[in-house]
């Protein structure tokens, strides 16, 4: 009965399906503006969770149980969900430029230790995995929100893909359905 009642809810596969083909279509048309909506929507979620950490401190609290932590913990997470909502194209361009600078400095030790290496192995790919590294840091941090709708345009595509697939499954599941009543039916006859 149990796998009845998954056909039966072949529209939810469609439904996740037709979902990321509209978040694909935005995030094509316009990458911009659903990377500053995706950032609110995290602000938002963060600082949700703040608030609902918020409230656990202050019941640890009552309850004299250790509650500081909690309490710092939930403090930090409303303020950047308020940062996160309020100054999204700011907190966009800070989190891209800060992997930009984390790939640079990645890349760039790679280069340091791989030049200190004398028998490495592969060395040419490393060189050029480590150049790759750097230059798609520096280009990160060049243009941090330039790269942000790139991210977002690329995170469309894999919607879109997947938004496709789900769409073909839930209906696959929907046909299949109407055999498997079908099949139960008659076997309670």
């Amino acid at each position: 009965m149990e796998i009845i009642k998954i056909k039966s809810n072949w529209w939810a596969f469609s439904l996740s399906g037709l979902i990321a083909i509209i978040y694909a279509l935005l995030a094509f048309l316009v990458p911009g503006e659903t990377a500053q909506t995706i950032m609110k929507a995290s602000g938002i979620v963060v600082g949700l969770i703040g608030i609902i950490c918020l409230l656990f401190a202050l019941r640890r609290k009552k309850k004299m149980m250790p509650w500081g932590m909690l309490l710092f913990e939930s403090l930090v997470m409303i303020a950047l969900g308020v940062i996160a909502f309020f100054w999204s194209s700011t907190t966009i361009n800070l989190i891209i430029f800060a992997i930009g600078l984390w790939s640079a400095i990645i890349g760039l030790f790679m280069l340091i230790v791989i030049f200190n290496i004398k028998d490495l192995v592969n060395r040419g790919f490393y060189i050029l995995s480590a150049i790759l590294s750097l230059l798609f840091g520096i280009l990160l941090m060049v243009n941090p929100f330039e790269s942000a709708k790139v991210f977002v345009i690329i995170s469309g595509i894999i919607a879109m893909f997947f938004g496709v697939i789900m769409m073909m499954f839930g209906f696959a599941v929907r046909k299949h359905n109407a055999t498997l009543i079908a099949q139960v039916v008659e076997e309670k006859e």
